[in-house]
């Protein structure tokens, strides 16, 4: 029979390989991981202000300015002066940068497809149903409540809880 303690460290090498794979993407890129999360978030958010960006990140306002100040001199994003409020910029993608976000999705779902596709519809629907069930009990136990639409949904909550849970951490320490 497997140990519970099994299951669990069978879930941190999938955390740890996957982080592996991550790495190795980034230093084969021009872009840092964390620019990368800039601009998909302003793919998904055309015309965003860098505030909605540190906010939906759970970053701080001034590392997003540094990141889009690099990207925007590397020709990946343009900002402009928002009509209403000349102190606020709007970013949005350059072609090149929707490139760039392009590839890089495609080397993860790449690699997503090697590693999934030795198991047939049914079985990954099968482990997709163990795996929630998983997180659905570290939720409850967790206290992380919420209804999100998805599972990349939680993904970026979580992040962003963890993110936060740093930040207070910080500020503890920086208070002593």
């Amino acid at each position: 029979m497997t140990e519970n303690r099994n299951i669990v460290a069978m879930l941190e090498n999938l955390y740890l390989l996957r982080k592996l794979f991550c790495r190795r993407v980034s230093e084969r890129s021009p872009l840092h991981f964390a620019q990368i999360s800039i601009m998909k978030t302003i793919e998904d958010n055309e015309n965003c202000t860098q505030a909605t960006i540190a906010e939906q990140l759970g970053v701080t306002p001034a590392s997003v300015a540094v990141s889009t100040k690099r990207l925007q001199k590397a020709g990946l994003i343009t900002k402009t002066v928002d009509k209403d409020d000349i102190r606020c910029k709007r970013l949005s993608l350059t072609d090149k940068g929707r490139a760039a976000i392009d590839y890089h999705i495609s080397l993860y779902r790449d690699y997503d497809d090697m590693i999934c596709n030795s198991f047939t519809e049914e079985e990954k629907d099968q482990f997709f149903g163990y795996l929630s069930r998983i997180v659905a009990k570290m939720r409850e136990l967790e206290g992380v409540d919420g209804d999100y639409k998805d599972v990349v949904e939680l993904s970026v909550a979580l992040h962003r809880k963890v993110n936060d849970m740093e930040k207070d951490k910080n500020n503890k320490q920086e208070q002593i």
